[in-house]
């Protein structure tokens, strides 16, 4: 492993903070609180940008041997560029969404990362998704995003779940000698570290002093969608389809079913609430930190075990999807009573 992938990222995203932080104080470019929010300060949502730029210089100075690295970029720089000027003036959820599509399609034909396939989900063979195929990977790169984008609600979480997804599929390309999936894993494990040293509440800071921003949050999804659509479809395939669901499980049982209680409600699935895991556990008592602690801890369990019962012990598909299956409605549940006997 080239630890320069690790390091040379590291380095620049961190330059980059400490470049356009001050920047953005001096021009007003600050995520203000409001009711829904949990900081009291206005602060600079500059993450995405420096973990972006970062990114970006790693990925064409480094030598990768990326066949795709322009489109890549392209998609991710639409995104970004989206969402700088949604962090600065909020746009409508049709712009937001349409941005994500247009990433989302230029995965599936320019760079050819589609879901052709599903697995054997429910026991009668593999389901190929044939002519569906760029159409299911839109739908799964648009709603993997706003798993990542809807969970940024404390310091630490996006950012820190996204870092786990990817340093699993990483280590999983080590394993199995994909050396392009690790290579674009350990540049985006680089800057995210970079980021989590000026955002998480450790080391003696009580707040962030950054946040990621919707430029961050959108960009850290499409990465993570990158990777597990790469690392799970073809002859090369590192884990099948149903495993990709248990690796970022937790970000999409909390987005779907908020998204369902919405929609429950008669309300948008994309208007703001404080119904997320990550405002319950606080309601229970619990700090930023230490909900940080246990979403992140649950999220390793279930990926791990789901990992482990497929690589190690051969579990089905099809038992693997029952029991996703399963633990997202025990999930709603637990939500549902939850925040029915809060209000």
């Amino acid at each position: 492993m080239n630890l320069s992938l690790i390091i040379v990222p590291l380095v620049l995203s961190i330059l980059f903070i400490l470049l356009l932080r001050p920047v953005a104080i001096k021009m007003g470019f600050f995520d203000h609180p409001d009711e829904r929010k949990q900081h009291d300060k206005p602060t600079p949502p500059i993450g995405g940008i420096a973990i972006y730029l970062g990114a970006l210089i790693s990925l064409i100075s480094l030598d990768l041997q990326f066949p795709h690295i322009y489109v890549f970029i392209a998609a991710l720089s639409l995104l970004v560029i989206v969402g700088i000027i949604d962090d600065h003036k909020t746009l409508s959820v049709k712009i937001r969404l349409s941005a994500q599509i247009i990433a989302g399609l230029m995965m599936a034909e320019l760079a050819d990362i589609k879901i052709t396939e599903l697995g054997n989900l429910i026991g009668t063979g593999t389901l190929h998704l044939g002519k569906y195929s760029t159409l299911m990977t839109v739908f799964a790169v648009v709603g993997g995003i706003n798993a990542f984008n809807m969970i940024d609600g404390i310091d630490g979480l996006s950012s820190s779940s996204a870092l786990f997804s990817i340093i699993l599929m990483s280590l999983l390309a080590a394993f199995f000698g994909n050396t392009l999936l690790l290579n674009i894993g350990l540049i985006f494990i680089g800057a995210l570290l970079a980021f989590l040293c000026f955002n998480l509440r450790a080391l003696g800071r009580k707040k962030a002093s950054i946040f990621l921003g919707d430029s961050g949050s959108t960009l850290i999804g499409f990465v993570v969608c990158w990777l597990i659509i790469a690392g799970s479809q073809g002859q090369n395939a590192l884990i099948t389809p149903t495993l990709v669901l248990w690796v970022i499980a937790l970000p999409l049982f909390d987005s779907i079913s908020i998204m369902m209680r919405r929609i429950h409600k008669g309300k948008s699935p994309f208007s703001p609430d404080r119904e997320h895991l990550h405002h319950v556990l606080p309601m229970k008592g619990f700090s930023v930190n230490e909900t940080l602690i246990i979403i992140i801890s649950l999220s390793t369990l279930l990926s791990c075990s789901a990992l482990i019962c497929s690589l190690f012990f051969n579990v089905s598909d099809k038992i693997l999807f029952a029991a996703f299956l399963l633990c997202f409605l025990l999930f709603y549940g637990f939500m549902h009573n939850t925040l029915k006997s809060d209000y």
